[in-house]
Formats: C-alpha cells, structure tokens, sequence
C-alpha cells in the first residue's frame, strides 16, 4: 500500500469498515421496492377507455352543475374554434335538464371513441306526475394532439 504525503500534512490513513453480507430476504425486498416502483412509473398510462370515462364524467359533471365554462373546455379545439363560449350556451344551455348522468360503456379505435352515457331526467308535464326516465346515448371523443375531446358538429 501506498501513502502519498504533502508537505503540509502528516500522513494518515482512515480504517475502511469490512464489506457486510446481506441477507437474501434484504435483496428480495429491495428487489420488489424496485419493481413496484418501476410499475408505479407506467401506471400513469391508462388506457383510452379509462381516460374517456373520466373526461366524459367530467363533461356530464359541469354540466349538471351549470359549470358550462369547464363543459366548454372539453369540446374539440376545432369546435372551440369555430364557436365561443356563448355560443356554446346557446346550443346546449347553461345547465343540462338532468338529474343524473352515468357513462355505461366507452370503446375505442385509434383515434376515436364512443362513450355511452345515460341520462335521467323528470319530464316535466303540467298536470302530470310522471316518473323519472334514463335515456342513453353515444357520444364522440376524438384524440386530437394527445388528449380527448367531445366532438360535436359546429
């Protein structure tokens, strides 16, 4: 061994502590902390069923709430384009006449998905007491620039 010296300082040597054994329990575990958080890392990525159920979910929630603001920013940039936010209410309203919304089914190709949303409303007939219906139907969500948009013909 080899100790090199300056001039200014004495020679020393600092003690190395002997390399310890570890237990194959401790590298299993550290095995499986590194794989579950390498599988956290890809979990991100839903699928696009997942993340048009949410969008839609969040679509039908505004709109219920009367938030037609947020309802507005989840149309298409092409329909955001070419009609603004009033316009936006003049089509569809400032609040759905529902009570309650429910995406039943989302299926999806490329670049395109179908979202089947039911609808429950009171219809609201003078003299009548009718009871509450759900109607369903599809809606269109379009994968433009790496997020999904509801589609609807300007």
């Amino acid at each position: 061994m080899t100790i090199l010296q300056s001039a200014s300082a004495p020679a020393t040597m600092a003690p190395v502590a002997a390399p310890r054994s570890i237990s194959p329990a401790k590298i299993a575990l550290a095995a499986l902390v590194m794989a579950a958080t390498a599988g956290c890392a890809t979990m991100g990525g839903q699928t696009p069923e997942q993340k048009v159920q949410a969008r839609a979910e969040a679509f039908w929630k505004a709109r219920l709430a009367g938030d037609a603001k947020a309802a507005y920013a989840l149309m298409t940039p092409a329909y955001r384009g070419l009609r603004d936010e009033p316009s936006f209410i003049k089509q569809f309203g400032e609040r759905a006449p529902v009570l309650k919304s429910e995406i039943t089914k989302v299926t999806c190709e490329a670049e395109k998905c179908i979202a089947q949303v039911g609808l429950t409303a009171k219809p609201m007939v003078p003299g009548l007491a009718l009871p509450t219906v759900t109607g369903y139907m599809d809606e269109t969500w379009l994968l433009v620039d790496g997020q999904w948009w509801r589609h609807e013909a300007p």
